[in-house]
């Protein structure tokens, strides 16, 4: 039987990446597909050059890298902004590519395909097992061209077909298995950063997609450049995102589900630890592609772009991050925070080892067996340096930069090992970390940032408090007090999985979390109220969006109800407020005269003053968190875990005064914190950070919602609408209606 073009690429499929759940002669043969680790770090762009001169098409260009003649290096092929594509064939070797003057790529006698931007794909799709021609052209229209040529010499038939997709998508596609069927779908972007996905719902007999759907919610103005590859090798297919603006975002797997879902995006980066950006070198435009181009075992990214440019960014493994950062270390060892100050190169350059790093090891680069030895290469650094990376207070005049170095240090240590107690007590070894900052590490998880200025009450209060949030809740990894840290945090970030950052202020300084109306006030800690805010970004909005969907869309329902009958939410609420409709809804009232430059006064205007929007949220007016929704949840800690029993109270008497959304928000983050159970806890927090925390019973309705709570000296009973949102409400205190 002859070797077909599929099926010597067939091995190297199945080694390497698995892309689309289904067999590997379905697939699109690219750079994905060839051996090759991935990485979020390159060094700075080079264009691509022919015969001595910068390639350049025009208008526009897209690219793609395929061994197009199965001679063991790759070749590119580009699409214009004009609507040819073009072949540039490499006559060097896999570790050398040496590029030929392009040609044109035909289908038969065709040569164009529409007048605009223009994208391809190789895929078989129809016919035998070759890869077939396809093209992206002409505003919406993608069509199809059987390859009836050999392995090495490909050739496409000019008899097509065409199938329609997304407006204004023109070259911006990529095919996929997406739904792991084993038929190729079609994912396209278009100019205005819609991102869909039309289903490949073709029959033996016929080719055929199906209209486009949302492609999980994704649209990023503008010019959105898909492709769609197992990026991290976990055989489940990621997102590369090219955008306008010269950037590229990887969203990875994140989804059990037969049909994957994506997790929030994460910028590609420059070695130096900034995002990847080629805006100034493309002209907009960023049209992202894979592939080790210069064989050393580690993808480039390859991109085209509005001036019809091919750029080359070659990828920075994490090996090479670990010996440039020791071989600096070494070489400024006794002048590493003068240095840092003095010179950006050199600051850019061992920050950008340690955040590259922290990238791979977010994104999921770093094989288990690679991280142990990440781990026993970085910790010896700690005793080997102390005067730069152990913990301790930092002269902030003199070495500014030193404490940020240190903890970006401990972020990548941490993130190195799996995620366990055990490992988390290696760290503490490793790093020497002793009293309070020890146990918020290996008991909590959490890498504590102050330049060690917190006093050891400080460090206790927190430990208390925080020991009581249930850890299924939140997820957070590094806390930070950057009044403690100096200017330098504000340039230099911290980089890691999940953080917040803190006040820098005394313990024992007193707040009053509650309004006038209050039945009393509830006065608590500053530091410890602004420390469970924080931690409670880290609740609802992100761990609870996974855990506790229902929660999360209540949030927004709550809102709205809020926000009154001319704030229309779009459906579900959760994706946020219907501008146009309530714009109408403004100048049907005359809260507004219809002109774009008066639309933010007279928004404002409608809430300011008003009673009734003052009230209607228990921590300020509701025009604030309609601006902030990632406010909303945030805030109701300040008043839970400050008295608990008050904000219950608190609700109760603005319900009585006709504000009935405020139960609401307080059951919110009450079902939130007791994960469903029938016992949860009220907290009262008092200055200095002494915390009393008292048990609560809850009976629950049969949409397991809390129509029941009973404390030491409170009972309520609420009932509720299908949405949630509570109907009546009953507070008894010492067996006296309330």
């Amino acid at each position: 039987m002859p070797t077909t073009f599929a099926m010597r690429l067939l091995p190297i499929v199945l080694t390497l990446t698995f892309v689309a759940f289904s067999s590997a002669l379905t697939q699109p043969i690219s750079a994905a597909e060839i051996r090759g680790t991935a990485t979020m770090t390159y060094a700075d762009a080079e264009p691509l050059v022919s015969k001595g001169a910068v390639i350049k098409l025009d208008n526009h260009c897209t690219v793609r890298c395929y061994d197009w003649d199965q001679d063991g290096d790759l070749d590119l092929i580009a699409g214009d902004g004009g609507g040819r594509l073009w072949l540039i064939k490499n006559s060097g070797s896999q570790t050398h590519p040496v590029l030929e003057e392009k040609q044109p790529l035909v289908a038969g006698q065709k040569s164009k395909w529409g007048n605009s931007y223009t994208g391809v794909v190789l895929a078989q799709l129809v016919g035998n097992e070759l890869p077939d021609l396809v093209v992206g052209h002409s505003r919406r229209l993608v069509t199809i061209h059987k390859n009836i040529g050999s392995a090495q010499h490909p050739a496409f038939e000019e008899q097509s077909t065409t199938v329609e997709i997304q407006p204004s998508c023109d070259g911006r596609f990529d095919l996929a298995d997406w739904d792991g069927d084993g038929q190729q779908d079609l994912i396209t972007g278009s100019f205005d950063g819609i991102v869909q996905w039309h289903r490949n719902t073709s029959t033996s007999n016929k080719l055929t997609f199906s209209a486009g759907e949302p492609f999980c919610d994704i649209r990023i103005a503008y010019n959105s450049h898909p492709r769609v590859l197992d990026f991290d090798g976990d055989n489940k297919l990621d997102l590369l995102l090219g955008l306008n603006w010269g950037s590229v975002t990887l969203y990875r797997h994140a989804s059990e589900h037969s049909i994957p879902g994506l997790a929030a995006g994460q910028q590609l980066k420059w070695s130096n630890g900034k995002n990847l950006n080629i805006r100034e070198m493309n002209g907009d435009d960023t049209t992202p592609e894979l592939s080790d181009w210069d064989g050393d075992g580690v993808l480039d990214l390859i991109s085209g772009g509005k001036n019809g440019q091919i750029f080359w960014m070659k990828g920075i493994g994490y090996p090479s991050r670990v010996n440039t950062l020791k071989n600096l270390l070494a070489k400024h060892n006794q002048n590493l925070g003068r240095t840092l100050l003095d010179n950006d190169d050199i600051r850019q350059e061992i920050f950008g080892c340690l955040t590259a790093l922290q990238a791979d090891l977010r994104s999921g680069l770093i094989s288990s067996t690679a991280r142990q030895e990440l781990f026993n290469s970085l910790a010896p650094l700690a005793r080997q340096y102390p005067q730069h990376l152990s913990r301790q207070h930092f002269n902030l005049e003199r070495d500014p930069h030193l404490p940020i170095l240190a903890a970006q240090y401990w972020v990548v240590l941490l993130e190195s090992l799996p995620e366990s107690k055990a490992n988390r007590q290696r760290v503490a070894d490793a790093l020497g970390f002793e009293s309070g900052y020890r146990t918020l590490l290996v008991d909590l998880g959490v890498i504590f940032i102050d330049n060690n200025t917190a006093t050891p009450e400080h460090l206790d209060a927190m430990i208390t408090l925080m020991r009581q949030m249930p850890p299924a809740t939140w997820e957070v990894e590094t806390i930070t007090v950057a009044g403690w840290l100096g200017p330098a945090v504000k340039t230099q970030k911290i980089r890691s999985r999940s953080g917040v950052n803190i006040f820098d202020l005394p313990l024992g300084r007193p707040e009053n979390s509650f309004a006038g109306d209050s039945p009393r006030p509830g006065v608590t800690d500053v530091y410890l109220i602004c420390l469970a805010h924080e931690l409670a970004h880290n609740m609802l909005d992100t761990v609870g969006r996974k855990k506790r969907p229902d929660l999360y869309e209540r949030k927004f329902t709550g809102l709205a109800q809020a926000a009154g009958p001319h704030v229309v939410y779009r459906s579900p609420p959760s994706k946020g407020i219907d501008m146009e409709a309530t714009k109408a809804n403004f100048r049907r009232i005359g809260a507004w005269d219809g002109q774009k430059e008066t639309w933010r006064d007279a928004w404002i205007g409608y809430f300011a003053g008003k009673q009734e929007f003052d009230r209607a949220y228990s921590r300020g007016n509701i025009q604030f968190f309609l601006d902030s929704p990632q406010e909303a949840f945030a805030t109701l800690a300040n008043q839970y875990y400050a008295d608990s029993g008050l904000m219950l109270e608190f609700c109760k008497n603005r319900w009585d005064a006709g504000n009935r959304t405020n139960v609401n928000q307080f059951l919110l983050i009450a079902e939130y914190l007791s994960e469903g159970k029938d016992q949860g806890k009220f907290f009262q927090l008092k200055p200095g950070g002494k915390l009393s925390v008292e048990s609560v019973q809850f009976k629950r309705d049969p949409q397991s919602r809390i129509s029941n709570l009973k404390s030491g000296n409170l009972t309520a009973r609420f009932s509720y609408q299908d949405n949630g949102l509570v109907t009546s409400f009953e507070l008894a205190t010492n067996n006296k209606q309330k």
